[in-house]
C-alpha cells in the first residue's frame, strides 16, 4: 500500500473515531440536561426537524426541536431527583455527517413521594450540522417503569428462571 493509500485511510479511521467520539459526548451531554435541567443544552443537541417518541407512551412520531424540548420539561416538572445511566452504546457513522447508535437505559427518579425505575433502549440518529454532531432522531422504548412498591427491586418477579440444564 502506497504512503498516499495509508495516509487516507489513517485519515479516514480517524474521522469515524473522533466521530464516534463526539456522538458519545452528546448522548452524555443529553442525559446531564435533562437531570440536571441544563434547558440551553438541551435546547442545543437536537436539530430543528428532529423526530422523537416514546414507546409506548406517545401517540406516534413527533417532529420539531420544540416538540421534543416540550416533552422533556414535562418530564423534569413530574419528575425529581432524577439519574438515568446508559450503557452498551453502539455508534455507527453511516455517512460523511449521518450516524446511528443504539443503548439500554436505566433511570432512577421520584414522583410524589414514590420512588420509580425504569429501563428500555435508545434508537437514535444523528446528523452533523455545522461541525456539530445533533441528534435528529430519538426513539426512546420503555421496557419498564414502575415503583418500589410495585416490587421493581424482586428480580423473581421480573425475570424468568435460568432454565434448567437437561440431562443428556
Amino acid at each position: 500500500m502506497s504512503l498516499e493509500a495509508r495516509l487516507e485511510k489513517l485519515e479516514s479511521e480517524m474521522h469515524v473515531l473522533n466521530a464516534k467520539d463526539e456522538i458519545w459526548r452528546m448522548i452524555t451531554r443529553y442525559a446531564r440536561a435533562v437531570d440536571e435541567e441544563i434547558d440551553d443544552e438541551l435546547s442545543a443537541i437536537f436539530t430543528e426537524d428532529v423526530v422523537s417518541q416514546t414507546i409506548p407512551w406517545s401517540q406516534g412520531q413527533a417532529t420539531g426541536k420544540d416538540h421534543a424540548v416540550k416533552a422533556f420539561k414535562s418530564y423534569q416538572r413530574r419528575f425529581v431527583n432524577r439519574k438515568r445511566f446508559i450503557v452498551n452504546e453502539q455508534i455507527d457513522i453511516t455517512g460523511p455527517d449521518t450516524a446511528t447508535a443504539w443503548a439500554n437505559w436505566l433511570t432512577l427518579h421520584a414522583n410524589d413521594g414514590a420512588s420509580y425505575a425504569g429501563w428500555g433502549c435508545y434508537d437514535w440518529e444523528f446528523a452533523c450540522v455545522d461541525g456539530l454532531w445533533l441528534i435528529s432522531k430519538m426513539i426512546i422504548t420503555v421496557d419498564c417503569m414502575t415503583t418500589l412498591d410495585k416490587g421493581w427491586g424482586d428480580a423473581a418477579t421480573l425475570v424468568a428462571q435460568y432454565p434448567e440444564k437437561r440431562a443428556r
